[in-house]
């Protein structure tokens, strides 16, 4: 007689649990700690937030929940210090990720754009001090673009989340892009 312990189907079952079972934490165990680090779906609702904030908080018209105030959208992409009538609810002459509650390390720009909001051919929307209308061209000669926060990276990813809404009689989009 044989004074082995071990046959060959002992050794196939006891390799295929301990494979199965080393297969099974390198699968479930990062998912563990997945709650606990920032990732794309914070990065999202954060965008999402933020467009809320801008369109429904910063330049609500008041009337309607897609129509921004035409004064105080001016007053915010203008780069002017000076509320022309009192009543915006905030202060230019902070950054716009303190104005819509960004936490340090996060980047944001907001960008409103006239044309397709599918992404089709947007020209900017511009403003010459007293009226918004979207550009004929991919630059606003003769304005200022309604375009806040830090430059958009040329590399790297962002999310972005966007809004369409009607300003002085115009539709447009405001995009806002967040890395």
């Amino acid at each position: 007689m044989n004074g082995r312990g071990q046959t060959t189907i002992d050794f196939a079952i006891g390799t295929s649990v301990f494979l199965v079972t080393v297969a099974f934490v390198v699968a479930f165990v990062p998912g563990i700690f997945q709650p606990f680090a920032e990732g794309p779906q914070e990065e999202l609702a954060s965008v999402d937030r933020i467009a809320d904030t801008v369109v429904h908080d910063l330049l609500d018209g008041g009337d309607d929940t897609t129509t921004l105030d035409r004064e105080c959208t001016i007053y915010l992409f203008n780069d002017t210090d000076t509320d022309p009538t009192g009543t915006c609810p905030f202060d230019d002459s902070d950054p716009l990720s303190e104005q819509v509650g960004l936490t340090e390390g996060h980047h944001v720009n907001v960008t409103v754009v006239g044309g397709d909001p599918n992404g089709g051919s947007q020209n900017p929307v511009c403003t010459d001090g007293q009226h918004v209308t979207v550009s004929d061209t991919d630059d606003c000669t003769g304005g200022v673009a309604l375009n806040a926060g830090e430059p958009v990276p040329s590399s790297g990813a962002s999310v972005i989340g966007r809004r369409v809404v009607h300003v002085d009689g115009t539709t447009a989009t405001v995009v806002v892009r967040m890395w």
